[in-house]
């Protein structure tokens, strides 16, 4: 079991590591875009949770 978790955890960042040298960008600018990505989700993850809350509200 710990050879499998430790195997999992170099796999994780030996795959993280090659995909951020191959990026076709720099390191700052995939993170930006990481960062704005998130954020973009983030903002609608709110809107469709009040939405869902507005709909239960309005149903009861």
């Amino acid at each position: 079991m710990y050879k499998f978790l430790g195997g999992l955890i170099v796999g994780l960042f030996v795959g993280w590591a090659a995909g951020i040298l191959s990026a076709p960008q720099s390191g700052r600018d995939t993170i930006e875009s990481i960062s704005e990505r998130a954020i973009e989700l983030k903002e609608r993850a709110v809107r469709k949770t009040e939405q869902v809350c507005e709909d239960i509200v309005l149903d009861i």
